[in-house]
């Protein structure tokens, strides 16, 4: 007769739970990390984006190519250099370019940037009408200035101050100063002004947005607030 199989033996094996990650087990300020997470979300959607085309004509008397004048270079290398003026609008110094804690925009030089009059308008420039609108808040702000103590300045001498006068340049950096979305050349006044006053959160929803910008060519600001609305309706 065949001989018998011998019997397996079944055991059964009670099933563990697997055993907390390491990270749920000591990482407490999780929930609290969420939160504040979910909070800046939530103020991220009262923010809307409002992007638009400006439609600007702008009009530049005949001039020469701009040359930079030693006038304008001493001016400019003792606002950067000499003074280590901040940028108005994030702080950033020539001295403090490399340090990327007080560079938060990666700009790479400090320029200056004509801001009472743009140097290309220079042969626009009524002596008569400065002498009558500008000069007067000149000579308050600026009571030792002995250019300002003329009765009225020359053709000449305001053709000069537009070029190099200290008055008429704001120190600025490259990227408030030229960049899309952020240079004072490339926004409307009413935007770039009040940059260096915003909410840090505010701030960084902001940039967040510029980027992504750059980076996909769409404008995605508001667009979750805009899907919320429509299915509300």
């Amino acid at each position: 007769m065949p001989a018998k199989k011998a019997a397996k033996k079944v055991v059964r094996k009670t099933a563990r739970k697997p055993a907390p990650a390491k990270r749920d087990a000591q990482d407490k300020g999780m929930v609290q990390r969420l939160k504040d997470q979910r909070t800046v979300y939530r103020k991220a959607q009262e923010i809307h984006g409002n992007p638009r085309l400006l439609k600007e004509l702008a009009f530049y008397p005949a001039h020469d190519k701009r040359v930079e004048t030693p006038a304008y270079k001493k001016a400019h290398d003792h606002l950067t250099k000499t003074l280590d003026l901040p940028c108005l609008v994030c702080g950033v110094k020539q001295s403090t370019l490399k340090d990327k804690a007080q560079n938060r925009y990666g700009a790479r030089q400090m320029e200056t940037h004509h801001h009472v009059i743009e140097w290309s308008l220079a042969n626009a420039i009524d002596p008569d009408k400065f002498n009558k609108i500008i000069l007067p808040h000149l000579k308050t702000r600026h009571p030792h200035n002995p250019l300002y103590a003329k009765e009225a300045l020359t053709a000449e001498d305001v053709h000069d101050w537009v070029d190099h006068s200290e008055d008429n340049l704001w120190v600025l950096c490259d990227v408030h100063h030229r960049a899309p979305y952020m240079g004072i050349h490339e926004i409307t006044y009413p935007i770039w002004c009040p940059m260096d006053l915003l909410l840090d959160d505010f701030e960084s929803y902001v940039n967040d947005q510029i980027r992504e910008q750059k980076n996909t060519g769409k404008n995605t600001a508001g667009k979750d607030v805009a899907k919320t609305k429509k299915k509300a309706r």
